[in-house]
C-alpha cells in the first residue's frame, strides 16, 4: 500500500522536486545541529526601508546586535561579524 502512494506521488515531478527539497533542507538542519562547531556561531541579517540590520552570537554566548540602519549588506556584515558594537 505504501509502495502505491510513493509512487502516485513522485508521478508528478514538481511534487517529487518539493518533496525532496523539503527533505533536504530538514537534513541540513539536523547536520547543523549536530555539529559543535555550527553551533557555536549564529547570525541574522535583514534588509529594511532604511538600511541592514544584523545580529550575531560568540562562542561564549553573547550576542552582538546592530540596529543602526546601514547602507549596504558589506557595512552590517563587517560591523557583525568583527562584533565592533556589544550589547
Amino acid at each position: 500500500m505504501v509502495d502505491k502512494l510513493i509512487n502516485f506521488l513522485f508521478r508528478f515531478e514538481s511534487l517529487r522536486t518539493a518533496i525532496f527539497a523539503e527533505v533536504d533542507w530538514h537534513n541540513s538542519i539536523t547536520r547543523t545541529l549536530n555539529d559543535p562547531e555550527s553551533m557555536k556561531v549564529a547570525s541574522a541579517f535583514w534588509c529594511e526601508e532604511d538600511g541592514w540590520r544584523g545580529w550575531g552570537i560568540k562562542d561564549n554566548g553573547n550576542y552582538y546586535f546592530h540596529d543602526v540602519a546601514e547602507k549596504h549588506l558589506s557595512d552590517i556584515l563587517d560591523i557583525v561579524i568583527k562584533k565592533e558594537i556589544v550589547y
